[in-house]
């Protein structure tokens, strides 16, 4: 079933909105509102998945703040994160319990074996995705396992519950984009591979998908006293790796679009949220939220390293047939089209 067309996404720094309306025939979503505020730096725990707020009652006003700017009706909506705050990790599998219980006490262990965190303290989800060509026999089934702090997702949700808005599925911001690209160009490329690489100013995600599944997703962190020439050392090797995996995992088979998505989540852009009453504001067309010479860095290692022209995200690239007004930052405004793109478990 489709999802509620209202989005919401929550980082360090801000809370922001999107709804939307769908267009009969196919047209794809039509954006009516963007909003958004801003958050105090300290509201949240810091941790290396995040962390709960350190005054829930503080978040709970800047989003009642936040749904009286709008006209009502959003009483369901979807909630994307930043994906440090919610991850992902792919394992294999040979059979799963029936029982939700038995199910998850395997997931955990497969979980514990893959990732430094305390697993008894997140929330975890999965989903069964193509297995790759290699994959060994004796564990057919390839899962994508979702994970956060349960402590901040579950404080997330009685904030919205607080202010009469139920909380459904919750993503983050990469799978968000790859849905949204997905469903834009219905992958375009027939059995090609489609790549993203979402950087912002504290990390990057990589994220190869085919057929609208994701089949590799790496994630980094930046240390903040990492210097630029550090960093691009880093992409590089990262892109080096990614390469011999996919090269060894998919023979054969050509990357066909590599899209580079530069969302800019800083104090100063949040702060103009509440003054502009949007999520930023940006080229309709270009959507180029932030630029820079960084970004120019990004396209090149990515085209010379993928062995295909990878070029900035573009409003073209997502399932929407209009917005209301002139001036949308497609590139913050994307994981939110992603979100309300999702089909959901009835």
């Amino acid at each position: 079933m489709a999802p509620p067309p209202h989005a919401f996404r929550v980082d360090a720094t801000s809370v922001g909105y999107a709804g939307f309306e769908r267009r009969d025939g196919g047209a794809g979503l039509a954006l009516v509102r963007s909003d958004g505020v801003p958050l105090d730096p300290e509201t949240f725990q810091e941790g290396l998945l995040g962390g709960p707020a350190r005054e829930p009652a503080g978040i709970q006003g800047r989003v009642a703040e936040l749904l009286g700017r709008l006209d009502g009706g959003v009483d369901e909506a979807s909630l994307v994160l930043p994906d440090a705050w919610l991850r992902l990790a792919f394992t294999d599998v040979a059979e799963l319990p029936s029982g939700a219980q038995a199910r998850e006490d395997v997931l955990r262990w497969k979980l514990k074996r893959l990732v430094p965190f305390r697993v008894e303290e997140l929330r975890l989800s999965s989903v069964e995705v193509e297995p790759l060509p290699d994959q060994p026999p004796e564990e057919p089934h390839r899962l994508l396992l979702g994970f956060g702090v349960d402590a901040l997702l579950t404080q997330l949700e009685e904030v919205f519950a607080a202010n009469g808005v139920r909380v459904g599925g919750i993503t983050n911001d990469s799978l968000a984009l790859v849905a949204a690209l997905a469903a834009g160009r219905a992958d375009g490329g027939g059995d090609g591979l489609h790549a993203l690489a979402l950087v912002g100013d504290d990390g990057y995600t990589l994220v190869f998908f085919r057929h609208g599944q994701p089949v590799l997703h790496r994630y980094k962190g930046f240390a903040g006293s990492l210097p630029q020439g550090a960093r691009g050392d880093l992409v590089r090797r990262d892109l080096r790796l990614t390469v011999t995996f996919l090269e060894e995992s998919f023979p054969g088979v050509a990357i066909s679009r590599v899209v580079l998505a530069t969302p800019r989540d800083s104090a100063p852009a949040a702060a103009s949220m509440a003054a502009e009453g949007g999520l930023g504001r940006g080229d309709a067309g270009a959507s180029t939220a932030g630029g820079g010479a960084m970004d120019e860095a990004w396209l090149d290692w990515l085209s010379e390293s993928l062995d295909c022209p990878a070029r900035r995200l573009h409003r073209d690239d997502l399932p929407v047939a209009e917005a209301a007004g002139r001036g949308v930052d497609w590139q913050r405004l994307a994981p939110l089209v992603g979100a309300v793109s999702q089909e959901v478990a009835a």
